[in-house]
């Protein structure tokens, strides 16, 4: 399904995917099964900190649910006055919106469709997790959502938290972490080893240390370069690396990621604004119950007409 598309603005590092309003079983699909295919996706569960997170990641997807989960959710037509302000925003121009909704009814469709910028257009929640899957990745797929990248990785701070440890002749080393994903991680050589881990060599016997917790893993170096005054040497999990291994690695990639995105949040400045419950921006339809259906509309219905639909 995803090969009948072609990608949009092919981003080289990918996107970032933020959920609003997410409902349970988006939360689910997004912290689950779209991680587990190395989507960068994430919840706003605060709406009020939306914007903040935006502004500091442009050229992000924004998908908005639309189907009210809780007291502090918008409505309908308060979700299409925030997207359409976003335009205002010159970084905000930048976020692919698209809305989900179970509500697949030709009236609400065509009121975002025909007032709103939609790069992700309505996306239909199916109460199938497979089929909604599926139609969720295609449309992430469609907008390079992954880029070129396949992998999600996170960028650590040089310490003592997350480390390899290589047991030597005289004694274990240990390797800070850059980074690292489910398929790998790159480290800092220490000084009297630079140069001394050849491409292709197989370190069988490896412990990878997370924030306090041990992974005995095995690596292949792939090759060392430099970056300022650091060495660094990049590795790749052999294939005796398991599933279940990678997948805790691929946990910890997106604590550290969310724990950036938090602090990304602006709790002295939230966005206050009230956003009407009238349409904001009369740009072609105005009243909602007047809008006409997909079986209404025939090959020579002209757009112009719907402006003067009262």
């Amino acid at each position: 399904m995803a090969e009948e598309f072609i990608p949009r603005d092919n981003c080289v590092f990918g996107r970032k995917v933020f959920f609003i309003n997410a409902s349970f079983n988006i939360e689910q699909l997004a912290k689950g099964k779209l991680r587990d295919m190395e989507y960068e996706t994430f919840i706003i569960d605060d709406f009020k900190q939306a914007k903040n997170i935006l502004r500091k990641n442009p050229d992000s997807i924004c998908l908005v649910n639309l189907d009210h989960v809780n007291d502090s959710s918008l409505s309908v037509v308060q979700y299409l006055n925030f997207i359409n302000s976003c335009e205002e925003d010159e970084v905000l121009t930048t976020i692919f919106f698209g809305v989900l909704s179970v509500n697949t009814s030709p009236k609400q469709m065509n009121l975002f469709f025909y007032n709103a910028k939609l790069p992700c257009g309505y996306i239909p929640s199916s109460p199938n997790r497979e089929d909604f899957a599926e139609t969720l990745t295609c449309i992430l797929d469609v907008n390079s959502a992954k880029g070129r990248r396949q992998y999600v990785r996170a960028t650590c701070e040089i310490s003592g938290n997350a480390f390899i440890s290589i047991t030597t002749k005289s004694g274990p080393v240990h390797f800070p972490l850059v980074d690292f994903s489910s398929v790998g991680l790159a480290c800092k050589i220490p000084a009297k080893m630079a140069g001394v881990i050849a491409p292709n060599t197989l370190l069988s016997k490896v412990d990878l240390f997370l924030y306090g917790v041990r992974f005995p893993v095995s690596l292949i170096a792939l090759k060392e370069f430099k970056k300022g005054d650091m060495n660094v040497l990049v590795t790749l999990f052999s294939k005796g690396v398991t599933m279940e291994v990678r997948k805790k690695v691929r946990s910890y990639v997106f604590r550290i990621l969310e724990g950036d995105i938090d602090k990304q949040a602006d709790y002295l400045n939230p966005d206050n604004t009230d956003y009407p419950q009238e349409l904001a921006k009369k740009s072609i339809v105005v009243n909602m119950d007047d809008l006409p259906t997909a079986s209404d509309l025939d090959d020579s219905y002209e757009l112009e007409e719907l402006t003067d639909i009262t």
